[in-house]
This record gives structure tokens, sequence and C-alpha cells, in this order.
């Protein structure tokens, strides 16, 4: 049986504004904005005189009004890092996939607590498994570099 009236016509027009709209309003993309946060390969050389943690994260941080604590940059093009979630890695049933090797990465810590630009970062460089954001995840929830933002307990103990 077929809707007599506006009806049809006003469940229509709904339906084409939901679809528009849903064009429009796209949640960001977490992998590339883990890319841009994460990703530094080839690994970025610090001018003379200025350690590698010290330089890239004032790249980083030159609109924060605060100094990170900790931030890790993975040293691998980024297209190995998208592998993990579809051959080179184990996911898990929230779609969150670990590495199955490890890849170079350099974690820089907060070694004092000034306020930008005067942040003065150490760099610990290890090779270690990784967690890159899901692809896709319809939340948009972002994965996390395993020891990312758990300074108290130190690196590879969020997970």
């Amino acid at each position: 049986m077929a809707l007599r009236g506006p009806y049809p016509l006003l469940f229509l027009t709904l339906v084409l504004l939901v679809t528009c709209l849903a064009q429009i309003i796209r949640p960001p993309d977490s992998y590339q904005n883990f890319v841009s946060e994460h990703v530094d390969f080839p690994k970025t050389r610090p001018p003379k005189g200025q350690s590698y943690c010290d330089h890239i994260m004032r790249l980083l941080s030159q609109n924060m009004a605060a100094c990170k604590l900790t931030h890790t940059f993975i040293h691998a093009p980024a297209n190995r890092l998208r592998a993990i979630c579809t051959s080179r890695g184990r996911c898990n049933q929230y779609n969150e996939c670990n590495s199955n090797t490890a890849y170079p990465v350099t974690t820089c810590w907060l070694d004092s607590p000034p306020r930008p630009p005067s942040c003065v970062y150490r760099g610990i460089p290890q090779t270690r498994r990784i967690r890159p954001p899901p692809t896709p995840h319809p939340l948009g929830i972002r994965g996390m570099l395993w020891g990312e933002d758990c300074p108290r307990r130190g690196p590879g103990s969020c997970h």
C-alpha cells in the first residue's frame, strides 16, 4: 500500500537532506591524523646543536598552550602501517590491530615542565610493536602507540 498525500514527498525530502548532510559532515580521518602526528619517515634531521626530540616536538606543538608530556614518532613508511590492519597484524573484536613486527620509533618525553616554546625533551629510540588507529572505524576512535600517554607507568604499559 503506497502512502498518499504530502507524506511521500516529505519523506523523500528528509532522506535527501540526511544524505547530503552525511556527505558534508564527515568525521575526521583518524588514520590521516595519526600519520601526520606520528609518522616521521624518513627520520627528520634536527639542526646542528639541537636534539631530535626538541626539534620535532617544537614543530608539532607550535600552537599548543602547554608542553605535551610524551609523544611517539614512527620511522617507517605510512603504507606499511596501514597494512597492519589488513595483513601485517592481529586484530581484536574492536578492530584494534597490533603489529606482528617491530618498527623503529622514537618516544619523546618532557624533561622539564616549562611552558612552550621552552619545552625540553629527551628521546628514547626503540624498536617495538605498535597499534595504529583502526581503519575504517565508524566512531573515528584513534588507536594508540603502546606506551603513548602513559607517563606514570612508562613505555609499553598502556595495554
